[in-house]
């Protein structure tokens, strides 16, 4: 998303929400902020503005972002089972704060659980060897055309649209 379009979707009541929930919080609004910077950087690298899209390497960008978020609110908190569930939290506030389609949405949101159960498995594997296994799961998700697809692919990354 552009800067500008960013800022369109601004107002106070997203605002308040977000600062209310690094209130309740606080320790994890540093890593957070350092996972979302990396896990952009990384999907530029690796996909240039493709990840901007509702294709695999946006499934990519979701799952990686979960396993940073949690992975650094892990190690700043020492405690994995509450950095799961504030990842959960932060990027379903996301989701609420920049609304998409239905389908799009689910999408999101299911990427990013296949993502915080990656890491449950991979956690202690080096960043460059998580990127390599989450790029071979992204090149393998699924094409989803409706949301009750989703029960068939609890595990897997999905996708709605082909790689142009």
């Amino acid at each position: 998303m552009k800067k500008m379009g960013f800022i369109k979707l601004i107002n106070k009541g997203n605002a308040w929400s977000f600062i209310l929930l690094f209130m309740r919080h606080p320790f994890n609004l540093i890593p957070t902020f350092l996972a979302t910077y990396q896990t952009v950087k990384i999907s530029d690298e690796e996909y240039g503005d493709l990840h901007h899209k509702n294709n695999y390497t946006n499934a990519f960008r979701h799952a990686l972002w979960n396993f940073l978020i949690t992975k650094k609110c892990s190690i700043w908190r020492g405690n994995t089972r509450k950095a799961i569930h504030f990842a959960e939290k932060i990027t379903n506030w996301h989701e609420d704060f920049s609304p998409n389609e239905p389908l799009e949405r689910e999408m999101d949101l299911h990427n990013n659980q296949v993502g915080r159960k990656f890491f449950i498995i991979s956690e202690e594997l080096p960043l460059n060897e998580v990127i390599v296994r989450l790029k071979e799961k992204a090149e393998q998700s699924k094409l989803l055309k409706n949301i009750e697809d989703l029960q068939k692919y609890s595990n897997e990354l999905v996708y709605i649209e082909e790689l142009v």
